[in-house]
């Protein structure tokens, strides 16, 4: 049991092996980035096997304002983003609308700022835990469920041309206080996040090398490393480690032009690896860009 609740203390928001498909459920700013519609659905089972573990749903959605003209040069964007997480005897809920707002700084370089605007819930119920008496320690005897509701507020930047992109964001910067059971309370972190990538372009083939980094104050940071090698945009597969504790590999396809699913398989390398060293990440979406190879300028890499 000791185990179980140190690994809820320790991962206070949602991880994601394949970001790249998910970019804007970790920053803000990418809302409308692209000149139509975004609808992103996943589900996330880590540590298949232990007791517990996490599994996390999610859902994301983001459009521009202004559709019809594909190259404005400032333009607004907007989108909602849904998390559901179920871990120990824990289930977590975050709801979040998102504006963003995308200016041309240069012939070659766009930038856009944005913010989430949301909720959180955190509901606990302990009658699933195996004590040999609860009525002795009043922890367990008087909360048997207990639910906290609290604001989110997450700002994020974005920098990007035609094969490069880097961008920061901020989750749970309300410093807010939770208790987990009994008289233990513990205070939600802020979680930083810098993303950046890099296309390598050929004819057939594009390698885009990508980093995701995620620090917090007082609490290590963390790092995933992923290559990926993309042939025509209709299909990609990749190499990665999560900060040097698993590896994972993903593929995706392109469906139709619209409709592109994504899977990926991550081994633990650390001490996991003796119960339960497997996760698994499944993850649709769906977009309806139309865009005139001939015409085309520039979007971010993150996406084309």
């Amino acid at each position: 049991m000791v185990s179980l609740v140190a690994n809820v203390n320790g991962q206070q928001h949602t991880s994601y092996t394949q970001y790249n498909l998910n970019k804007y459920s970790l920053n803000p700013a990418l809302a409308g980035v692209q000149p139509c519609g975004d609808f992103v659905m996943g589900n996330r089972t880590q540590w298949v096997g232990f007791e517990g573990a996490p599994r996390t749903y999610f859902a994301s959605f983001n459009t521009r304002v202004d559709k019809e003209d594909k190259y404005p040069k400032n333009y607004h964007g907007y989108g909602v983003n849904m998390i559901g997480e179920q871990f120990g005897f824990s289930t977590h809920f975050n709801l979040k609308l998102g504006y963003a707002y995308n200016i041309k700084l240069s012939r070659n370089y766009r930038a856009s700022v944005g913010v989430f605007l949301g909720i959180q819930q955190l509901t606990q119920s302990f009658s699933q835990l195996r004590v040999a008496n609860k009525n002795i320690d009043p922890a367990f005897n008087s909360d048997e469920q207990s639910s906290f509701i609290f604001p989110e507020i997450s700002p994020g930047g974005f920098l990007y041309n035609k094969n490069f992109y880097v961008g920061l964001s901020m989750f749970q910067i309300y410093p807010e206080i939770v208790r987990t059971f009994g008289t233990n309370e513990h205070r939600l972190s802020a979680h930083y996040y810098l993303i950046t990538g890099y296309r390598l372009r050929g004819r057939q083939w594009h390698y885009i090398p990508s980093i995701l980094f995620n620090f917090s104050p007082f609490v290590s940071s963390t790092a995933d490393f992923t290559l990926t090698f993309d042939y025509k945009q209709q299909f990609s597969f990749g190499l990665g480690s999560k900060y040097l504790n698993s590896g994972y590999a993903l593929i995706q396809f392109q469906i139709q032009r619209s409709i592109s699913i994504g899977y990926s398989y991550e081994y633990a390398l650390n001490e996991i690896i003796n119960v339960a060293p497997t996760t698994h990440e499944f993850v649709l979406r769906i977009k309806n860009c139309t865009i005139e190879k001939k015409l085309e300028k520039f979007f971010c890499p993150a996406y084309q």
